[in-house]
């Protein structure tokens, strides 16, 4: 299977997103480090906020097939730099979590994800009330396939 990098802020989803799709129980638990299993490379929130890391998930990249960008719907700034995504050479999808709280902004969320220059569509996913974990799911099988055969 084709690994998956987990990037975004302090509290984005990361961690949450990748217990719901391991199917494992849902518990808010601060990752330390960077957090290797079969599918996910899990990476601490500094990780993004603190540009001075930015190289830990550019050499991370190199690991996986895919990077999938999380943006908190709730959160009134973004920390990726402008055209961040690009600086990946894999592709990068974009997830909007929290999406069922009731201060989430998806198009506020949508634009911050533009602006590190990823592209539309974006996954829109709540972990609470399972939304939009089909989708994922999905998206987990097609790599499965595609690194697989």
């Amino acid at each position: 299977m084709g690994r998956i990098l987990l990037i975004g802020g302090i509290g984005a989803g990361k961690t949450s997103i990748k217990q719901m799709l391991m199917n494992e129980q849902v518990s808010y638990q601060k990752t330390q480090m960077l957090d290797f299993s079969h599918v996910f490379i899990d990476c601490p929130g500094e990780y993004l906020e603190i540009p001075r890391f930015y190289h830990v998930l550019i050499d991370a990249s190199h690991q996986v097939s895919e990077i999938w960008a999380l943006q908190d719907a709730t959160k009134e700034r973004s920390f990726y730099p402008p055209k961040f995504s690009k600086v990946f050479r894999k592709p990068v999808i974009g997830i909007i979590t929290k999406v069922d709280l009731p201060k989430a902004n998806i198009k506020r969320a949508s634009s911050f994800l533009n602006y590190a220059g990823i592209e539309e569509p974006f996954y829109t996913t709540s972990v609470m009330n399972k939304d939009g974990v089909a989708p994922l799911r999905m998206r987990l099988r097609e790599l499965n396939e595609l690194y697989n055969d």
